[in-house]
């Protein structure tokens, strides 16, 4: 295949949300995310200049417990046909069997089963990430805060394509598409029922 230019490999998260919570602690508030209002976007670099995309269809689902974080429980589901880089040929490279293979791996998938608090006194969800068919442990970092009636979960955090598969043959290669991919991710929770 020869090298397409303008081609770019971002990863996502984060991200899951329709699975049902067990044991959930009795102190704990489910919520689900808002029709509106949330965004799932990352940024990586191709040649020299950083690119900007986002996932348009993710669901997340939050148990938390304001008074003991450890029990919290996040999952969020990301719909990778929903990649969109503002470029259609771009977005269709992505979604091919090289890199997000999507037909093959529809959806990424993190789970974090506890929250822990940083030194900041922000917190951090401990899960793990599937993408692309690869598991691997993964901390996320968060900001959680009231907003209305529901809650707002946001934050950022750098993962690397390459150690979920995402870049086969040629798209192995980091000298034009980084490795590094930036998530940004800005959720708007309901009460859920």
């Amino acid at each position: 295949m020869t090298r397409m230019t303008n081609y770019c490999l971002p990863l996502l998260i984060a991200a899951t949300g329709t699975a049902t919570f067990a044991a959930e602690p009795a102190a704990a508030t489910r919520y689900l995310q808002e029709a509106a209002g949330s965004s799932l976007t990352f940024t990586f670099v191709q040649g020299d200049a950083a690119t900007p995309g986002s996932f348009r269809q993710f669901t997340t689902d939050l148990s938390h417990d304001a008074r003991n974080p450890a029990a919290d429980r996040l999952k969020v589901i990301v719909q990778i046909a929903s990649l969109d880089t503002g470029d259609k040929e771009r977005d269709d490279t992505l979604k091919g069997a090289d890199l997000f293979d999507a037909a093959k791996y529809p959806t990424a998938q993190y789970a974090a089963e506890s929250f822990a608090r940083r030194e900041d006194g922000g917190l951090e969800a401990v899960g793990k990430l599937t993408l692309r068919g690869v598991t691997r442990e993964l901390r996320i970092p968060l900001t959680l805060r009231a907003s209305g009636d529901g809650l707002e979960l946001s934050g950022e955090t750098t993962i690397r394509r390459l150690d979920y598969g995402v870049g086969q043959g040629e798209w192995q290669a980091t000298d034009w598409v980084g490795n590094d991919v930036r998530l940004q991710y800005k959720v708007k929770l309901a009460k859920a029922g």
